[in-house]
């Protein structure tokens, strides 16, 4: 993991109770340095040279477009609660958009867990601003699978540092949702294979890291694992998906 994902895991790692705004405040102002970023015009072919190769991935992804990404299959459907509170459908909230969704918990201290699925996110989030219409094509969608300490609320507390982003208009949404009970997320869960299991110590969740590429039409294209959350592989993906919808050879 190069240095700058390692200080994400880190800072993520902070429990809400102690230290949401912290953690939001370090992660955002390490973004904000520098001035407004203008966007240029990327090829779909070229998105993931936008990040440096890590030393955990000594490789490089395939050509973007050389290869298919079959549906695995479709997404489920669930009521969830956005940052404000407001019923949400997740379905009603992915169509039309590509959209990489994972299932976190802003208590997670496992550093190859939600942590590393969150910076991976944030560097991506932080990258979009550089893309020239990525916004109306690509979301990002972060649920919590521990409702009673995730509220709206908690997420709330993060969406509101965003807005201090100069940038904030010209990158990709990224929404943060959470459910009414733990009980409402369970046939989410089981439906996208998200394995979650209430561990020994109180207010810890066992649970596989995992990622989600969602297409337009809702159906999963790809999933992410330990060995896989690299932001050059996810791009790469995005853009294959993008070049075929486009009809590109």
């Amino acid at each position: 993991m190069e240095p700058a994902i390692r200080h994400l895991a880190r800072v993520l790692t902070i429990s809400v109770a102690a230290g949401l705004a912290a953690l939001v405040g370090l992660g955002l102002w390490w973004f904000l340095a520098g001035p407004p970023m203008a966007p240029v015009p990327v090829s779909p072919a070229a998105l993931a040279g936008l990040f440096p190769r890590s030393a955990g991935f000594q490789y490089e992804p395939p050509e973007a477009g050389s290869y298919e990404l079959p549906a695995i299959k479709t997404a489920p459907d669930g009521g969830l609660l956005d940052h404000t509170g407001a019923p949400v459908r997740l379905r009603e909230l992915t169509d039309g958009k590509k959209t990489l969704l994972a299932f976190v918990y802003l208590n997670c201290a496992d550093a190859e867990g939600c942590p590393l699925a969150m910076a991976t996110l944030w560097q991506i989030f932080d990258k979009s601003a550089q893309w020239a219409g990525l916004r109306e094509q690509l979301q990002l969608v972060t649920i919590s699978f521990d409702p009673q300490r995730d509220t709206p609320a908690a997420l709330n507390s993060i969406v509101q540092s965003m807005q201090a982003d100069r940038d904030l208009d010209r990158k990709i949404l990224w929404r943060f949702l959470t459910g009414r009970s733990t009980a409402s997320l369970r046939p989410l869960l089981e439906g996208f294979g998200q394995t979650v299991n209430v561990a020994r110590e109180p207010g810890k969740f066992n649970h596989l890291l995992r990622l989600y590429l969602l297409d337009e039409q809702g159906d999963i294209r790809n999933i992410y694992g330990l060995g896989s959350i690299d932001p050059r592989l996810i791009m790469t993906d995005v853009a294959t998906l993008a070049m075929q919808k486009a009809g590109a050879p």
